[in-house]
């Protein structure tokens, strides 16, 4: 193992150490884990060989590590939010077209559930660097590019890691809305991804729907690009599109009206029979995104995003909470939604463009796309683009209790059976 070793002149290398890690004894199990940030969330990687392949185990083993269910998951590396509540896995993949495979988790907060709807295209940032770090994938300098298969989605993303001293580098700078520091820019190309879960980018076969919320008829928009998001206008269910999280997660009436419009979703889908199932059964996929026209606004940071900065105003919620940044397949999904003429989200940009800036409570997220039309006129992704981060914070193991292993265990095949 590998340990950066700070000489006294205050020159750094890399020297070899046994690792020396405590065993945990017969009450906790270690589990070997890279604790990364990736863009603006943050988890833990491990390699799918570290976990057993049992669902129900291995959804115990993330949910115990995590700390979960408990609100403020004080006994586990989870931070009491869904953007730090996040798990991926990697192996090394046996596909022509892929370098690597990665699984998404949404470990649940307050409640035991484990999810694996969607992606993630924060987390989906570091996995580059954590097939690097464990050796998955040949290095190269001063770049690397690894081919990522999203078995959630199953696509192919490609990212071009910036490669430093043999490994991924974090330095640079590329800055982030809702990262407090730059970084070293890495460079997601989700190719064509429409289709995530339903196979087609308009799973209606529609640009956009009437659906009823409370006696009212409102237009939507369910596009399934990277993963698949439903985007409503905050006027119409009585919002202005510039809420901070704060406020939209105290204000009941607009979240309960998100989750009725993420409900329709998710039963057109074929998630749910019944969408007042959708919360309890399918809390991660579909998710939905409040949109509105360009207007000024205070980030979360104080400083002011002026209307002219952006092209749309964005609000998303992630497992029913307001997210305090943009989740990138949520910008991906959204740019590719500017494409798609007679869309809620086209209505309100109002221009074709190659690069769409998204106002979201951090700041501004720019995503680049290229689409084309087929002879019959059908709308094809070429590819859609984003410059994202990440670090390792911390390498070792996670030390898991085993007794609450066993008991999640038990509950979710009771929840199943």
């Amino acid at each position: 193992m590998a340990l950066l070793s700070v000489q006294p002149d205050g020159d750094s290398h890399i020297r070899d150490v046994p690792p020396v890690y405590f065993t945990g004894g017969s009450e906790q199990i270690p589990i070997r884990c890279a604790f990364m940030r990736g863009g603006s969330s943050r988890g833990g990687f491990f390699l799918a060989d570290d976990l057993p392949e049992d669902e129900a185990e291995r959804h115990a083993i993330l949910l115990a590590a995590y700390g979960s269910p408990d609100e403020r998951q004080i006994d586990g590396i989870g931070g009491s939010d869904p953007l730090t509540s996040k798990a991926a896995v990697v192996a090394k993949s046996s596909r022509s077209d892929a370098d690597v495979e990665y699984t998404f988790y949404q470990v649940g907060i307050d409640r035991p559930t484990v999810s694996t709807g969607g992606n993630c295209g924060n987390m989906l940032a570091a996995v580059g660097p954590f097939a690097i770090l464990r050796g998955l994938v040949p290095v190269t300098e001063p770049e690397t590019i690894v081919r990522i298969y999203t078995t959630n989605t199953r696509q192919v993303i490609t990212a071009r890691i910036p490669i430093r001293d043999g490994i991924a580098g974090c330095e640079g700078d590329c800055a982030i809305a809702g990262v407090p520091d730059p970084g070293a820019a890495i460079r997601l190309d989700f190719g064509d991804c429409s289709g995530a879960v339903s196979g087609r980018l308009l799973p209606t076969g529609n640009a956009r729907d009437e659906i009823e919320i409370e006696g009212n008829r409102i237009s939507v928009s369910l596009i399934d690009a990277a993963t698949p998001f439903v985007f409503v206008r905050a006027d119409d269910i009585g919002a202005t599109g510039i809420e901070t999280p704060e406020v939209l997660r105290s204000n009941l009436e607009i979240m309960q009206r998100l989750e009725q419009v993420r409900s329709w979703a998710a039963k057109v889908l074929g998630l749910v029979q019944d969408a007042t199932q959708a919360q309890a059964v399918s809390p991660n996929i579909p998710r939905v995104m409040m949109i509105a026209p360009p207007t000024s606004y205070p980030a979360v940071s104080g400083n002011l995003v002026a209307a002219s900065d952006v092209d749309i105003c964005v609000r998303q919620l992630a497992m029913q909470r307001p997210h305090k940044a943009l989740a990138v397949t949520g910008a991906v999904c959204a740019a590719v939604a500017c494409a798609v003429p007679s869309s809620v989200v086209a209505e309100i940009v109002g221009k074709a463009s190659n690069e769409v800036r998204l106002g979201h409570p951090s700041g501004v997220l720019r995503v680049a796309s290229k689409t084309s039309r087929t002879s019959a006129g059908q709308l094809v992704i070429e590819s859609a683009q984003i410059e994202r981060t990440a670090r390792l914070i911390m390498d070792g193991t996670v030390l898991v209790r085993r007794r609450k292993i066993e008991q999640l265990r038990d509950t979710l095949r009771g929840l199943e059976a």
